[in-house]
């Protein structure tokens, strides 16, 4: 499921070509018409976050929530509590206040959370990555990391997703699945990319994506967040073109696709490009594309801006 991938950067569908004797206008459709039903149904998506709050390491903080209201070390009373403490790699949940205990809950394979009975949080208790905590009727996901961690609140009732009627996507345009040839960085550097929130990402420049459109030569730069990918690792390829802050979102888009063997060939379908999760909330963390990954041609296909209720 394409909302998955929430936590990194957005939602970031891998490129499949067209088989042979396919309908490729339906097949591209169909893809579009699979993240729009994704993103409806989804509990945990932008469409459904209301809140996030980043920590440094060591650092503790409150979340409280009540029916109508969220808040990281709130002021006012709230009717459920819980403590968060980012330690050793690690985000640590103890329940304060609530008439019952917050509960663990875990994920399905799409990375959406699974509502259950769950297991009654009633001590401080080490949140792993396939967790979500339970919080009255909120559900709370916790992405540490050694240097830093977040937590972001999602709302099943937030007014973005009952107003959710699908992305906005240009026509299908088999055009713009086009062939490229991928030249491997011998030495990947490492480069540091702003983000959307004016912090910072770290990738690898891994590769060179070569390809041309209506006879324009282009080129775009893959990153991955290890120097030394293996196939079937994800390349990331966050790009801006001619239609960038005027069709498109002023940030820009990403395609990703799994890097293969060598010598292979690739096929850059620019109708799965997607738009980073900040143009959809203001709960995200985006990477804003290198300067060498600026097209100087309109790229027609895939996600268009989605109209900011923010």
């Amino acid at each position: 499921m394409a909302v998955a991938l929430v936590a990194a950067c957005g939602p970031l569908p891998a490129q499949q070509p067209a088989t042979a004797g396919t309908d490729t206008v339906a097949a591209i459709a169909a893809a579009h018409k699979k993240i729009d039903d994704e993103y409806a149904r989804a509990l945990m998506s932008p469409f459904t976050a209301v809140a996030v709050q980043y920590f440094e390491p060591g650092q503790t903080c409150r979340l409280g929530v009540t029916p109508a209201a969220v808040a990281f070390d709130p002021a006012d009373p709230m009717a459920d509590v819980v403590e968060i403490t980012l330690e050793g790699g690690a985000f640590w949940f103890s329940p304060v206040k609530g008439a019952a205990p917050p509960l663990v809950l875990g994920k399905s394979a799409e990375g959406d959370v699974v509502v259950s009975a769950g297991t009654p949080l009633k001590a401080r208790t080490k949140i792993g990555s396939g967790d979500v905590v339970g919080l009255g009727r909120y559900f709370v996901e916790s992405f540490p990391r050694p240097d830093t961690g977040n937590v972001r609140v999602f709302d099943p009732d937030a007014p973005a997703r009952q107003a959710f009627a699908g992305l906005k996507w240009f026509p299908p345009n088999p055009a713009l699945q086009v062939s490229a040839t991928f030249e491997p960085i011998a030495r990947p550097d490492m480069v540091i990319i702003a983000t959307s929130r004016g912090l910072k990402k770290e990738y690898f420049r891994v590769g060179v994506f070569r390809f041309a459109i209506d006879g324009t030569a282009l080129a775009l730069t893959a990153l991955a967040v290890s120097a030394d990918p293996k196939a079937g690792d994800e390349l990331f390829v966050p790009f801006r073109d001619a239609t960038t802050g005027i069709e498109t979102y002023e940030v820009g888009r990403y395609l990703t696709l799994p890097l293969q063997r060598a010598g292979s060939t690739y096929t850059l379908d620019f109708n799965a490009a997607t738009n980073p999760l900040c143009n959809y909330s203001p709960y995200y963390n985006c990477p804003i594309p290198p300067k060498e990954n600026r097209l100087a041609v309109p790229i027609r296909a895939g996600e268009m801006t989605y109209p900011k209720q923010h």
